[in-house]
């Protein structure tokens, strides 16, 4: 594609602005009126940016603009429509609801996952309990939010009211989280909750 002028990429921008928000495209009054020009000029500004690829139009059809995206713009948005936005949530501290909106720090995205409507959540980890999972001080975790597991599997915890990341033991007898890291005991004798397995990791090689 050619490039364009100043006033014919706030043109573009304008229509393509202009459909996201109606869902139609400006007619050549509106243009005009944007940008305090005559119906003529917008008209010479309309087939420079369809002499260089950017705008095609129907004749004889008052609002039949459309807005030619590039490769590069298509394939943008072929990777977003994959993707899911999930929240970012912090170190949880006792008493403190995990869930609360308070507690979003940001969000992160994952791919849909083609399998099925799930609901899931990225948490942020705190200490080294799990190092010896590959688990660190400060890694995220992408989590699918259950309220089951199996044994061996890493699953977020509610104990006490705080979120912990450790790994499900399922015995005959009783269930219990054990940590990754000897420098931990196992958790055996408090009650908990799952409320979550993780099944991502995401982490900034810069902290470690």
């Amino acid at each position: 594609m050619h490039k364009l002028t100043s006033k014919q990429k706030s043109i573009l921008d304008f229509i393509a602005n202009f459909g996201n928000e109606y869902s139609y495209p400006p007619t050549l009054k509106e243009i005009g009126e944007k940008f305090r020009i005559t119906i003529g000029t917008v008209q010479d500004h309309i087939k420079a940016l369809q002499n260089k690829g950017y705008l095609e139009r129907r004749k004889d059809i008052a609002r039949g603009f459309r807005v030619v995206k590039s490769d590069e713009e298509n394939q943008k948005e072929r990777i977003k429509s994959q993707l899911n936005v999930i929240p970012l949530y912090g170190n949880v501290a006792a008493g403190e609801p995990i869930f609360a909106d308070d507690n979003v720090q940001g969000y992160v995205t994952m791919e849909k996952n083609l399998k099925g409507h799930k609901i899931h959540f990225a948490l942020k980890v705190k200490g080294d309990s799990m190092i010896d999972s590959g688990i660190y001080d400060g890694d995220i975790v992408i989590v699918r939010k259950q309220d089951s597991a199996e044994d061996g599997e890493i699953v977020i915890a509610l104990l006490d009211d705080e979120a912990t990341v450790k790994t499900l033991r399922n015995r005959r007898i009783k269930a219990y989280l054990e940590a990754s890291n000897s420098k931990y005991k196992s958790i055996i004798n408090k009650p908990f909750k799952i409320i979550g397995k993780v099944i991502e990791l995401r982490r900034d090689y810069n902290i470690i």
